[in-house]
């Protein structure tokens, strides 16, 4: 009997316990896709990262998986694993920024942490580049969506704002809603959503408005991934920096070369997270040129499986 060793990471918080789970497997060498994936069931957490050898000059290749499938890119598992090497030692920390290239379904992604303190290690928070977004539809039957998510028509129709499916390597699709209040009843019929993402052509479910928890944030969400079995994530990195992109294209927020956004997720599970999103804009035309997810990385734990 063989066993590999796994960290658990709390992604997009700042405290244990909150954000979103990651397990982290440090050496995924001589683990096949079956076994991959059978590990994840185990693990059942939305996501776990297995890290290999890189194939094409970055720091490491890392293979994600839901407990039903593979991704080819997510956001907080990239984030908290970037962390992890560098919090392992599986990369040297250096002054000011440490940066870890990974190897990913959708290419070469970079990471940079964050070192507060490098005489003691201490490292701040993890944030990575995301490949670029484009809208690939739009999705007009609103009284039908509604009804998946327990709403009135109503609640997203004033918003007067499109239902949009976004691709940045996972397919989005995301739903203005008119009030915090909207989207804190939502009461998914997991069928009916599971069915209008797969006619949308879109993984991800994102709500959200622009009422909000706190006041320093800028917008609050909710996602659902019902195609993946993950009945509700408390926090998103993938789904983020497209609902930035959704803001900046709508003119929700000013228009800055760096426009900065932070989104609240999480809050309705108890695993409250705060999602830093940063997008460089051409400032005449907000063409987005650059886009940045990030936010604090806590290891809440660490544990050996036996394969």
């Amino acid at each position: 009997m063989s066993s590999k060793n796994f960290i658990i990471a709390d992604v997009f918080t700042e405290k244990p316990f909150g954000g979103n789970q990651l397990a982290v497997f440090t050496d995924g060498s001589g683990l096949d896709t079956e076994v991959m994936q059978t590990i994840a069931r185990e693990m059942n957490y939305s996501e776990t990262t297995f890290l290999l050898p890189p194939e094409k000059g970055g720091d490491f290749r890392v293979r994600i998986f839901t407990p039903a499938s593979e991704l080819p890119f997510a956001g907080h598992p990239i984030v908290g694993t970037g962390y992890a090497i560098v919090s392992e030692g599986l990369k040297a920390v250096e002054d000011g920024l440490t940066t870890v290239r990974l190897e990913t379904g959708v290419g070469e992604l970079v990471v940079k942490v964050t070192t507060l303190n490098l005489a003691a290690k201490q490292l701040g928070d993890s944030t990575m580049t995301q490949p670029l977004p484009e809208v690939k539809s739009r999705w007009t039957d609103l009284p039908r969506l509604a009804k998946a998510l327990s709403l009135d028509a109503a609640d997203i129709e004033s918003t007067q704002l499109p239902v949009e499916v976004i691709y940045n390597g996972i397919p989005v699709m995301i739903i203005p809603l008119a009030s915090l209040a909207a989207l804190q009843k939502i009461k998914v019929d997991t069928g009916a959503l599971e069915a209008i993402s797969r006619e949308a052509g879109a993984i991800t479910v994102m709500v959200f408005c622009r009422e909000t928890a706190m006041p320093t944030s800028t917008v609050h969400c909710r996602v659902f991934v019902p195609v993946e079995g993950i009945a509700e994530d408390p926090a998103t990195g993938s789904a983020n920096g497209p609902l930035g992109f959704y803001c900046v294209r709508h003119r929700l927020v000013e228009w800055q070369p760096t426009t900065k956004i932070i989104s609240e997720q999480g809050f309705e599970m108890k695993r409250p997270s705060l999602i830093n999103i940063e997008l460089d804009l051409e400032p005449a035309t907000g063409e987005v040129m650059n886009i940045r997810v990030g936010g604090g990385v806590v290891i809440s734990g660490k544990g050996e499986i036996f394969i």
